[in-house]
């Protein structure tokens, strides 16, 4: 897929903010992660081309490729930051470094890690 963590960053934001709203704007995207509006307008230029997300008017809509990565990176996201709550960490503090530690193993490193520590909750 190729997909960079800013990229990953962009549609778990996207595929969150659809999920909480039901439809998804640039400025909702500006507003979860903290950035500009013309820099999530390039953003969202550059994973139109990719073929991860596609506009119905002002709504950002995901792919079928897009939901993937976006899916499988909140997962990442959620099993790091249930582990860090669970070790003790504060939510807030978990949340931040989740958002860094998803982005930094590969998918059979994750898969084993997930498998090894929370083997009810990892998906196959």
């Amino acid at each position: 897929m190729g997909t960079t963590k800013s990229s990953e960053d962009y549609l778990e934001a996207i595929l969150v903010i659809r999920r909480l709203r039901g439809s998804c704007r640039n400025v909702d995207i500006a507003g979860r992660l903290g950035r500009s509006k013309p820099s999530v307008s390039k953003a969202l230029s550059n994973l139109r081309a990719a073929g991860l997300v596609r506009m119905a008017g002002r709504d950002v809509l995901l792919t079928e490729e897009g939901e993937r990565a976006a899916s499988a990176t909140l997962e990442r996201h959620r099993f790091f930051e249930r582990l860090l709550v669970e070790s003790g960490v504060d939510a807030k503090t978990a949340s931040a470094e989740a958002c860094r530690m998803e982005h930094c193993l590969s998918e059979d490193s994750f898969r084993r890690l997930a498998d090894r520590l929370a083997p009810e909750t990892s998906a196959a």
